[in-house]
């Protein structure tokens, strides 16, 4: 099982009194030195770092002191052509140097538990590169979060064909930057939360959505949760899952599928 899942077991009796839980990430830290404030939000808030930023390393290495969970932040091919930096996966990797990136990325952020895609319309598409990318973080024992940019996004349900720890992002605080859709976005991850039990919520290192944290006032029926202590109360659920079948195939399926020829 996952490492941040064992290391969060001893949190489960507190967390498992609550009905309705919420995990907040916060995306794209590290672009700015305006980013460490962070640090100074509520501890169970995720911090996912662009590992190709000036300031990820750093902030992720203090995000480790405070016993903050931090995951990577993974840029991947979106619709449109900006660059992904080196880190960065395209859709027209080789599978050796695919698994490379994301192995070095895992090995330059040892304090990251887990991985959400940065844009990755496209790629999250793909059945090769997702399969790639599940092998990669089975072996590394990391969880994954799908932050969902595309409806058509197969990457959970490949994430369950390697039995990797997944959830998916449920709503963006901030995909309109002004205060009012920010409260508006607020009310209905608190309502997906109470509706479902559980619901993740990304945001990102902007003022509207950093002000809206720094007051957080949760409900008395809602409860903010760590992403690995949520995977880890679905830890038995996730050990009995039987074997996922992507839509349209007959078996599980326990190889690639080539989307094209490399």
């Amino acid at each position: 099982m996952v490492k941040i899942i064992l290391l969060c077991l001893g949190m489960l009796a507190t967390s498992s009194a609550m009905a309705a839980q919420l995990s907040i990430i916060i995306d794209d830290v590290g672009n700015s030195a305006r980013d460490f404030a962070l640090l100074d939000l509520h501890p169970n808030i995720t911090l996912s770092v662009l590992p190709s930023s000036p300031y990820a390393k750093e902030i992720a290495e203090q995000a480790q002191q405070q016993q903050r969970e931090v995951m990577l932040h993974l840029p991947m091919q979106g619709s449109g052509t900006i660059a992904l930096g080196p880190y960065g996966l395209p859709d027209n990797l080789e599978e050796v140097t695919f698994k490379q990136r994301v192995e070095a990325a895992i090995n330059d952020f040892p304090e990251a538990t887990g991985l959400n895609n940065h844009m990755g319309s496209q790629l999250t598409q793909l059945p090769t590169e997702m399969h790639w990318l599940m092998q990669v973080l089975a072996k590394q024992e990391l969880f994954f979060v799908d932050s969902r940019t595309h409806l058509a996004s197969i990457a959970q349900q490949t994430a369950r064909v390697y039995q990797v720890p997944n959830l998916k992002r449920h709503v963006f605080l901030d995909h309109q930057d002004n205060p009012v859709a920010i409260e508006r976005q607020w009310q209905k991850a608190l309502s997906l939360a109470r509706k479902y039990g559980h619901a993740v919520l990304i945001a990102h290192p902007r003022p509207h959505s950093v002000d809206l944290l720094n007051r957080l006032s949760l409900p008395e029926d809602v409860q903010l949760v760590g992403v690995a202590q949520r995977l880890a109360l679905l830890a038995p659920e996730l050990e009995s899952e039987p074997s996922i079948r992507l839509v349209g195939s007959e078996e599980p399926i326990v190889q690639p599928v080539h989307n094209k020829q490399l």
